[in-house]
């Protein structure tokens, strides 16, 4: 296997550096400091202690990404850290101390800190049910629709036949007409991989054979797509390999990559290609993709892998406990540092399922490229959880910040954090506009999947989300949001909703109660239908709720040229900085494509106009050509920066 290069990352210029003092002091500046310790004060956390290193793997740099309003760094040792010393910081099993130990070559930092039982005095999140009270089927797939309209609130869900001769296993909702529709399902793709493509139009790939039901298809091999124009699902090809649990990855040039899955449900084995699919050319089949051997030997049956295409079109495969990068010709050209037993022994793929994303990009001032990028693992599951649905899931994150070095990838090491004690098993993640991460839902024990006779496989459902701030310093990022109205646990959905909301709907798996429900507060509703619940709710972040004041855009480009500067007209607020979130389309805890990219402000006038850098052209794949959501950013509160509602936009290459 090729080895490596790792470079030091050069020191950035005066003009950067002083930029970034400049920032930290707009986000100190006394009239808003008082907030900021009111919000510490919720979120206790300890100084990580250095430890001594047993060796140096990694090039890292210190720098905050450019443009992040972050305040100094957690520590004095870490702020005088040297450059090329390769650093993971890890929080120890129980909040112990613990001495410092060396885990892949990679020094480790450790902190006493632990969250359990604090109770934030300001909640990160409020929680509301939607004014459409139920969506037409359960939904276990969520995806936008947004060809419907500009400010268009519509969405594609897709769940499972119910009966024997049920043809209608997928419908529409609109939530501000309250139009709901059922469509008409010739295949049974229960448990597929959602992705919306760039024409806007959602994409299913693979699918079940449901042995009860005889009327649909197996839709194991199938790629299908949702034409909105004529409210129908069309059969477009069928892939080389049947896939249930596939991910899909939109990948350089618009094309698809399909990772993952298997034709033996539940079983395995691990299907050793991916499959690459050209919707330009719908009917013409696929082609095979081999696997980088890392990403392949880490990825064990390889169901629901963290697939995801980089700035500069590498994709990034993550695997159950390990992953790779691979260049444009499928070349591995990154190998991911080791996850530490010691502080992280969770496995990640279903059924052991963590949530992952890929944190907001921000662009480089001057070239408005994405040269930084960081993923975070959200809870899990130990080996033994399987078959044991009281084992407790993981109350860790995992974080690894990674940045471009010359033509190749260099990384900080991985970041261990407390999720204030809150543990987490198949919860769902959603980036919202302000770069902050909502998790969402999920159990406190066990594992992913349906239920064994009337034993669930997971339970104590999470009654509390948690708010993941990047930008905050080490043991202080996580807070917790009001008490949930209703739980979300296997096959649920989240999206964030053009309103900034962030949606939440379905779950096969919210009728238990005694003992597997644990001590549920008493405001926390019942599904109507046992262990299925149809209803709709809503996630509110604090720096959007009742009484804040947001941007309001009054009107915004409906198609965006990449490389072009375009103007915004907006009311209400000050305008800080804007940011445009891919469509999103979830199932199985997994975000498939999710990215939030924000873009450089040019002007911003007294009047109400913001001229906006649109993404560059030199880095086509950083934001595909395609949908986005585009979102105006205001000014810091209490709890973070708030934002406007969205609007859809297309971003294309050029003006045909």
């Amino acid at each position: 296997m090729q080895q490596l290069k790792r470079r030091q990352f050069n020191r950035f210029q005066a003009l950067e550096l002083l930029e970034t003092s400049l920032l930290l002091l707009l986000l100190f500046a006394p009239s808003n400091s008082s907030q900021q310790r009111t919000l510490l004060i919720t979120e206790t956390g300890n100084i990580p202690l250095d430890v001594p290193a047993a060796g140096s793997g990694r090039t890292m740099h210190r720098r905050p990404p450019h443009g992040v309003m972050e305040s100094a760094p957690s520590s004095i040792s870490e702020s005088k850290r040297d450059a090329s010393m390769a650093t993971a910081i890890a929080l120890p099993p129980g909040g112990g101390n613990g001495g410092g130990r060396a885990v892949g070559g990679r020094r480790l930092q450790q902190s006493s800190a632990t969250f359990q039982g604090r109770t934030p005095l300001l909640a990160a999140a409020t929680f509301e049910m939607g004014a459409l009270e139920k969506a037409p089927v359960i939904s276990i797939a969520l995806a936008h629709v947004p060809k419907a309209g500009p400010r268009s609130r519509t969405y594609f869900a897709y769940s499972r036949a119910r009966w024997k001769y049920d043809v209608q296993s997928a419908g529409t909702f609109d939530l501000d007409t309250r139009e709901v529709n059922l469509i008409t399902t010739q295949l049974d793709q229960f448990c597929n991989g959602p992705i919306v493509l760039a024409d806007g139009n959602p994409a299913l790939f693979g699918g079940y054979d449901e042995p009860k039901n005889k009327v649909q298809a197996d839709g194991r091999k199938w790629i299908s797509v949702y034409d909105h124009s004529q409210r129908k699902l069309l059969n477009m090809t069928t892939m080389l390999h049947g896939r249930w649990y596939p991910t899909p990855c939109m990948a350089p040039g618009n094309k698809v990559l399909i990772v993952g899955g298997t034709n033996n449900i539940d079983k395995g084995p691990q299907i050793p290609v991916a499959e690459l699919w050209d919707p330009t050319k719908p009917h013409s089949g696929t082609e095979q993709v081999p696997l980088p051997p890392t990403f392949q030997k880490s990825s064990g049956p390889n169901w629901y892998p963290f697939v995801m295409m980089l700035p500069r079109g590498e994709i990034l495969w993550w695997g159950d406990r390990g992953g790779s990068i691979t260049d444009t010709n499928w070349n591995e050209i990154y190998i991911f540092p080791d996850l530490p037993n010691n502080t992280f022994p969770y496995n990640t793929m279903y059924p052991y399922t963590s949530s992952i994303v890929l944190h907001g990009l921000r662009p480089h001032y001057r070239t408005n490229e994405y040269n930084e990028f960081s993923i975070t693992i959200f809870g899990g599951a130990l080996n033994e959880s399987k078959g044991a649905p009281a084992t407790p899931a993981s109350p860790y994150s995992a974080r690894l910040d990674m940045y471009y070095c010359g033509s190749n990838i260099c990384d900080k090491g991985w970041i261990i954090e407390d999720m204030m004690g809150q543990r987490r098993v198949m919860s769902t993640t959603t980036v919202l506009p302000n770069g902050k991460i909502l998790v969402h839902g999920g159990g406190q024990a066990g594992t992913a999947g349906w239920k064994s006779g009337k034993i669930y496989k997971s339970t104590l459902p999470a009654y509390r989300d948690l708010m993941y701030n990047p930008y905050a310093p080490l043991g202080k990022r996580f807070s917790l949001s009001a008490t949930l109205g209703i739980i979300r646990m296997y096959h649920s959905t989240s999206c964030l909703d053009l309103s900034g909301k962030v949606i939440s709907a379905g779950c096969e798996t919210c009728g238990m109660t005694g003992a597997d429900a644990g001590d549920l507060p008493a405001n926390v509703s019942r599904s109507p239908d046992g262990d299925l619940d149809y209803r709709i709710s809503f996630a509110v972040p604090a720096e959007i709720g009742p009484g804040v004041e947001r941007p309001v855009i009054i009107s915004a480009p409906e198609v965006i040229t990449r490389g072009s500067i375009f103007t915004v007209a907006y009311k209400g607020g000050f305008v800080t900085s804007v940011s445009m979130a891919a469509p999103c389309a979830n199932t199985h805890s997994m975000n498939m494509n999710q990215r939030v990219l924000f873009l450089n402000l040019v002007s911003v006038s007294s009047s109400g106009v913001a001229q906006v850098h649109a993404p560059p052209l030199s880095q086509p794949a950083a934001a595909h050509a395609g949908y986005y959501q585009l979102f105006l950013l205001g000014t810091q509160t209490a709890t973070g920066q708030t934002y406007s509602e969205g609007v859809w936009v297309q971003l294309v290459d050029a003006i045909s």
